[in-house]
């Protein structure tokens, strides 16, 4: 199994999703069964772009993540460059208690990719079924290439944040990220509430600052989350 880190992913912009739990328990069972017919089934090109683990498997998982390489309205048109986020948190996830993701091709160029191990991870449908997923460690410290900036739905100041490159945020920003100033960094957007009412979507502006804006439209509610910046110092 080949583990790539996030700094091999190239990318721009940013992405949000409600994040559905896929763990059994009775506060998700009902997730479960529309999502992942009743804990082991396949995720489709209608599924969040956020996805938790968390609590006990209790079994070994398995997702197909291949109904995500097309779309099912409009003639089935392929989704290259789909991306999707999966944080993994499971207390009994080990090298004999896993969960294993498959599609119609290959995952980092094998059939499956299991994943024994909690951390974040990354996955990029490149095109025809083959997939590229990116990991990060559980805990891995922010470093020059890598920042996770935790933001509250207090920070939230006329549907925006804003991600500072350098100085003390005020009303309507965090960080400061730290990143030599830019026009464009690989920048996600998650929703960590796990509070499935309806989709958000944000948008991304850079600014030459460096300065990094998210917004979300005023009809959707403020919520916690992270924001993952890559970028360089240099």
């Amino acid at each position: 199994m080949s583990k790539l880190h996030y700094a091999n992913v190239f990318a721009s912009g940013g992405f949000a999703g409600e994040s559905f739990d896929i763990a059994a328990g009775p506060a998700n069972t009902g997730l479960i069964d529309v999502l992942l017919s009743a804990g082991d089934g396949a995720l489709t090109d209608e599924a969040p772009h956020v996805l938790a683990s968390t609590g006990a498997l209790g079994a070994p998982r398995a997702l197909d993540i291949s109904g995500m390489e097309t779309e099912s309205a409009g003639g089935a048109q392929a989704l290259r460059g789909r991306f999707f986020y999966l944080t993994v948190q499971n207390s009994d996830i080990d090298s004999t208690n896993t969960l294993t993701l498959s599609s119609s091709a290959t995952i980092n160029g094998a059939a499956s990719f299991v994943i024994d191990t909690t951390g974040d991870y990354l996955f990029h449908h490149i095109a025809s079924g083959v997939w590229r997923a990116n990991y990060l460690p559980d805990g891995y410290p922010s470093s020059a290439e890598l920042q996770r900036i935790p933001f509250a739905t207090t920070d939230w100041v006329s549907d925006a944040i804003t991600v500072i490159a350098s100085g003390s945020p005020g009303a309507g920003q965090v960080g400061p990220h730290d990143f030599a100033p830019y026009n464009s960094y690989i920048v996600q957007v998650l929703n960590t509430d796990l509070t499935p009412d309806e989709m958000v979507d944000v948008e991304t502006q850079f600014a030459g600052s460096g300065n990094v804006t998210i917004r979300k439209a005023a009809r959707q509610a403020a919520f916690n989350g992270i924001v993952v910046i890559v970028g360089t110092n240099t």
